[in-house]
């Protein structure tokens, strides 16, 4: 009986004792491993829309499903650029002036988000000549940022 109350007190101890859960803030290599990441899953969707605005028979499904990513990526993206993820913390393509030059960045990313969402409300829409003619401006705006501050392979 003692040995049981005594059992019951451990369980309820080791029960009513918080949990302390630590983790590790991610190095800059594992941001930047992120940042790689999110941007090709950016271009798969971008390559999805090229194909279908080409396509005779567009899937406007498979449209929709990747001018949403784009434009959920125009949203976030600014969170891909944490200060010390440069070429100050290794092989990357961007450049040193998105965080020397950050009002000029901010700029080029604004562009991105101001024609992402109506890649999406063309998309949404279902006309393809609409899809075309806005995709168009959001591949310049990547350009723009691109030019600006993304090394050369």
């Amino acid at each position: 009986m003692i040995l049981n109350r005594l059992v019951y007190s451990a369980v309820i101890a080791v029960s009513l004792t918080p949990t302390v859960v630590v983790t590790a803030e991610p190095t800059a290599k594992e941001l930047q491993h992120a940042r790689h990441e999110h941007y090709e899953e950016l271009g798969d969707a971008f390559k999805v829309v090229r194909d279908q605005a080409r396509s005779s028979n567009p899937d406007m499904a498979a449209v929709k499903l990747a001018a949403r990513k784009i434009h959920d990526a125009s949203v976030n993206q600014e969170q891909w650029f944490p200060a010390g993820t440069g070429p100050e913390a290794g092989k990357t393509q961007a450049l040193a002036d998105i965080w020397t030059k950050p009002a000029e960045f901010k700029a080029a990313m604004k562009m991105f988000s101001d024609t992402a969402p109506k890649l999406q409300a063309a998309a949404t829409g279902g006309d393809i000549a609409a899809v075309k003619a806005a995709f168009g401006d959001v591949g310049k705006s990547c350009k723009n940022c691109h030019d600006k501050f993304r090394a050369e392979d």
